[in-house]
C-alpha cells in the first residue's frame, strides 16, 4: 500500500510539473509551511530561471540595506530554503499570526508581504487573501512534494525493515535446519548409546556367568588340593611309620626296599598334588581375570 501511494504521488507530482523546469522544484520547505510560501509567491513559483533574453527569475544582488520587516513578524526564510534568485523576494516576506495582521499590515514597506502558516496573505499595498478561499496550486504542489519525500523515506525505511526481516527469517530458517540436523544427529547418537549399553549389559551378564563358573572351578580345585594335601600328609605318616618299622626289622635290605617303594608312592602323590595345585592356580587366575573383566563391564555400564 505504501509503495502504491508513493507511485501514485510521483505520477501526480510529475504531471503537475508542467512543460519545463519551475523554480518551485528547487525550493525546500519545512513541513507545515508549504501554504505560507505558496501564499507569499503564488504562481511566481511556477516560473523558471530566466535565460539570456527569456522570461523568468534572474539573479540580482542583495539589497545594500533591505527595509526591515515590522516588529513582530519573523522572516519566512527561517523555514524555507529557496534558490538564490528568490533571495530578494524572500527577504521581504514575514510570518505572523492572523491576529497580528491588522496592526502590522499598515507598517509594510513597498514590496513587503505578510503570510500566516495557514496560507493567509497581507500585502504592502493593502491587498488581503484569506487561506479559507483556496490554497494556491504552488502550495498544494509543495505539500505534495513534502508528502512524497516523507513517503519515500518511510518506504525506504519499510523496505530496509522488510529486507532485515527477510534476512532474519533466512537466518532463523538456517538455524532451524541446523537444529533439526543436530536433533537428528543426537537421536542417532542416543540410539547408538542405547545399543552400546545393551551390548555392555549382555557382556556383563556373560562376565558374571563366567565369574560364577570360575568361582565354582576354584572352589572345586581348592577342595581337590585339600584332599591331596591330606593324602600327602597320610603318606608321609606312612613313610615315617615304615621307616620306624624298617629300623626294627633285622633284614635292613628288605626294609629299605619297602621304604623305597613307599617313597616312590609318596613322590608320585607329591607330583600329583603339584600338578593339581598348578591346575588350581591356573583356574584361580582365570577366575580373577574374568572377575576383573566383569567389574570393568559394570563400570562401563555405570557411565
Amino acid at each position: 500500500a505504501l509503495a502504491a501511494e508513493v507511485a501514485a504521488l510521483r505520477r501526480l507530482v510529475s504531471r503537475d510539473a508542467g512543460d519545463g523546469p519551475q523554480i518551485l522544484d528547487e525550493a525546500r520547505v519545512a513541513g507545515g509551511y508549504e501554504r505560507a510560501l505558496g501564499a507569499a509567491l503564488g504562481d511566481d513559483l511556477k516560473a523558471s530561471r530566466a535565460g539570456q533574453s527569456g522570461s523568468g527569475w534572474a539573479l540580482l544582488p542583495d539589497y545594500d540595506a533591505p527595509p526591515p520587516l515590522p516588529d513582530g513578524a519573523s522572516p519566512l526564510s527561517t523555514h524555507v530554503a529557496v534558490p538564490d534568485v528568490l533571495g530578494r523576494r524572500l527577504s521581504q516576506i514575514g510570518l505572523i499570526q492572523p491576529e497580528q495582521a491588522d496592526a502590522l499590515q499598515p507598517l509594510l514597506q513597498p514590496g513587503q508581504r505578510l503570510v500566516s502558516k495557514a496560507g493567509d496573505l497581507w500585502r504592502w499595498d493593502g491587498f488581503r487573501a484569506a487561506a479559507a478561499d483556496a490554497p494556491s496550486a504552488a502550495a498544494l504542489r509543495l505539500e505534495q512534494i513534502n508528502r512524497l519525500t516523507e513517503l519515500e523515506e518511510a518506504l525506504a525505511e519499510a523496505e530496509a525493515k522488510a529486507e532485515a526481516a527477510e534476512d532474519m527469517h533466512q537466518r532463523l530458517t538456517d538455524d532451524l535446519a541446523d537444529a533439526s540436523e543436530a536433533d537428528k544427529q543426537a537421536r542417532a547418537e542416543r540410539r547408538a548409546a542405547d545399543a552400546a549399553m545393551a551390548e555392555a549389559s549382555r557382556n556383563q551378564t556373560r562376565a558374571e556367568a563366567d565369574r560364577a563358573l570360575a568361582e565354582g572351578k576354584v572352589e572345586s580345585a581348592t577342595l581337590a588340593v585339600d584332599r591331596h594335601e591330606e593324602a600327602a600328609s597320610a603318606a608321609r605318616m606312612q613313610v615315617q611309620d615304615a621307616e620306624r618299622q624298617a629300623a626294627a626289622l633285622p633284614d635292613l635290605g628288605e626294609s629299605r626296599a619297602q621304604v623305597e617303594d613307599i617313597k616312590t608312592a609318596v613322590e608320585a602323590s607329591r607330583m600329583t598334588m603339584m600338578t593339581r595345585r598348578s591346575a588350581h592356580d591356573e583356574v584361580k587366575r582365570e577366575g580373577q581375570a574374568r572377575l576383573a573383566r566383569g567389574q570393568a563391564v559394570a563400570k562401563e555400564r555405570a557411565l
